[in-house]
């Protein structure tokens, strides 16, 4: 049987980037980023001594980083000024060169609208983009898959609004 800390060590090993990546689109600033990161490893710490295996562990630990990632916002009132909408347009400079260049502006673009989004938006549009089914996205979130195709869709739709605004 593993000890705390190596089966610790393996399920981060296994999802450190799906979580970092739910983290920076819960906020993009790369200093906080580290930060909730920081936060949700530490609850998963704490946390995986209550781990039965009743869930998949993805879906454990998406749960326990969309619970800290709420509380991180409510214990953080000082960073609330990154969620309004005074992200600044001018960031995306039109450019010709094309490549990959290109490609990180527009996923630089698509992380800011998303950050437009409101709190519960943002945390359903990463689950999508780490490509998680329905089912696995109803079951972190505790509602019914009909809801969640309902709520993705008309995220989807700000999303896009958002991003050719």
């Amino acid at each position: 049987m593993k000890n705390k800390e190596q089966l610790f060590r393996e399920i981060i090993d296994g999802h450190k980037d799906k979580i970092y990546r739910i983290c920076y689109a819960y906020l993009y600033k790369k200093k906080m980023v580290d930060d909730l990161y920081q936060e949700v490893l530490i609850n998963v710490w704490h946390a995986l001594d209550r781990f039965k295996g009743e869930a998949q562990i993805t879906t454990w630990l998406y749960r326990i980083t969309m619970n800290t990632t709420i509380t991180f916002n409510k214990n953080y009132k000082k960073h609330q000024k990154l969620f309004t909408n005074d992200i600044p347009q001018n960031i995306i400079e039109e450019s010709n060169k094309g490549g990959e260049e290109e490609n990180q502006k527009k996923i630089d673009k698509l992380m800011q609208s998303i950050q437009k989004l409101k709190e519960d938006e943002r945390l359903i549009i990463s689950f999508v983009l780490e490509e998680l089914a329905y089912k696995e996205i109803a079951e972190i979130l505790g509602i019914s898959v009909n809801s969640v195709g309902v709520k993705i869709n008309r995220i989807k739709k700000r999303l896009l609004r958002i991003y050719n605004g």
